[in-house]
């Protein structure tokens, strides 16, 4: 009777102790469940704000590369605004490459292609001189980044520039009739330059509103701006 008493104690303390390692796993799983989806979600606003900030950076470089070309003609522009942007574009360029990584793992590779699509990295605006339009993409490529879109804007500063020598080159030699061609050549063209620096703009406030939501898909409740 004492050995089947104690045999019942034995069997209730190991049940005990079964239910509560059982219980303590349990939780700590969900612990760690928790921490992930906390860390995740921690990353996935970090890559956003820092997302915003590359977009916010290319279009303040652009900005001064459009500011700089202002009556300059190929030779002084290519040799200070063109060069110093160049410059500011390869490391902006490998941080966009980057950021599609982190983009594409926190919000789908749809999102990250709308940055800078990895698989389209070399495509560059046609730069034909006699196309009516130089800086267009080659057709089969005709979707659109925020990279591409930086690209075209650039492209169409160095053939403003071009368009001022010419207007130089008709002013030097007294062609009026050729200088007033040249002249409406250019403000069209610096037109749609500035329209695609707006345009730039709003792609990028566009972009950051559908990382917003997503990002209140997974459950954080607003981008945090820096």
């Amino acid at each position: 009777m004492a050995d089947l008493s104690w045999k019942q104690t034995l069997s209730i303390s190991l049940l005990t102790a079964a239910i509560t390692l059982g219980g303590t796993t349990y939780q700590q799983a969900h612990q760690d469940q928790r921490a992930d989806k906390v860390s995740f979600l921690d990353g996935a606003q970090t890559t956003a704000q820092e997302t915003s900030r590359l977009m916010d950076n290319g279009y303040n470089a652009l900005a001064k590369l459009l500011k700089g070309m202002d009556q300059k003609g190929w030779e002084d522009f290519s040799k200070g605004p063109l060069d110093e942007y160049m410059e500011f574009r390869r490391g902006w360029r490998q941080q966009l490459i980057a950021e599609h990584f982190k983009l594409s793992r926190y919000f789908g590779k749809d999102m990250a292609n709308e940055l800078i699509n990895i698989d389209e990295i070399d495509i560059r605006p046609t730069d034909n001189r006699s196309s009516s339009k130089p800086c267009s993409r080659p057709a089969k490529y005709q979707h659109s980044d925020i990279e591409k879109l930086a690209a075209e804007i650039e492209c169409h500063a160095r053939f403003m520039t071009v368009k001022q020598d010419a207007v130089n080159g008709r002013l030097d030699a007294q062609q009026t009739d050729e200088l007033v061609e040249a002249l409406n050549s250019k403000m069209d063209l610096m037109n749609e330059t500035k329209n695609l620096l707006r345009k730039y703009d709003k792609a990028s406030v566009s972009y950051l509103r559908k990382l917003d939501t997503r990002l209140t898909t997974l459950g954080v409740s607003t981008v945090t701006a820096l």
